[in-house]
């Protein structure tokens, strides 16, 4: 992974979106460098923005899971809307994940309001 993330990190120097894609994934993943989400974001973001579809998908990841940020699934499903909407397949299965987790949580919330009298829209102070 050294010697091909010089390759890539010179191929994303030169703006070349799968290269700075490519890299989000390795800071993300931990593939040939520290785990750092930071760094993963920043790059994942910058491939975002030149339309990127995998980087589209994996910025929705992030979110879902939350991965060195508050976990969102209102963020993840717009990520993965857009990823969709560019054509990235994987998003389609990750929405699906996202929906099945959406109606296994509802359910829960409704009863939360039932006993506690909690807003719908408050899950320990925050939502989406």
């Amino acid at each position: 992974y050294k010697q091909a993330r010089a390759w890539i990190e010179k191929a994303a120097a030169q703006d070349d979106s799968d290269a700075i894609c490519q890299l989000g994934a390795m800071y993300l993943e931990g593939l040939g460098v520290d785990v750092d989400y930071k760094q993963a974001r920043a790059w994942l973001e910058k491939a975002t923005a030149q339309d990127h579809p995998a980087a589209v998908d994996m910025l929705g990841k992030v979110y879902f899971y939350g991965k060195g940020v508050t976990s969102s699934w209102r963020r993840a499903r717009e990520y993965y809307q857009r990823a969709i909407e560019l054509g990235d397949s994987e998003a389609v299965e990750n929405m699906q994940d996202l929906t099945e987790g959406i109606q296994m949580v509802a359910p829960l919330m409704d009863k939360r309001v039932e006993l506690h009298g909690t807003s719908g829209a408050d899950m320990n102070g925050k939502r989406g």
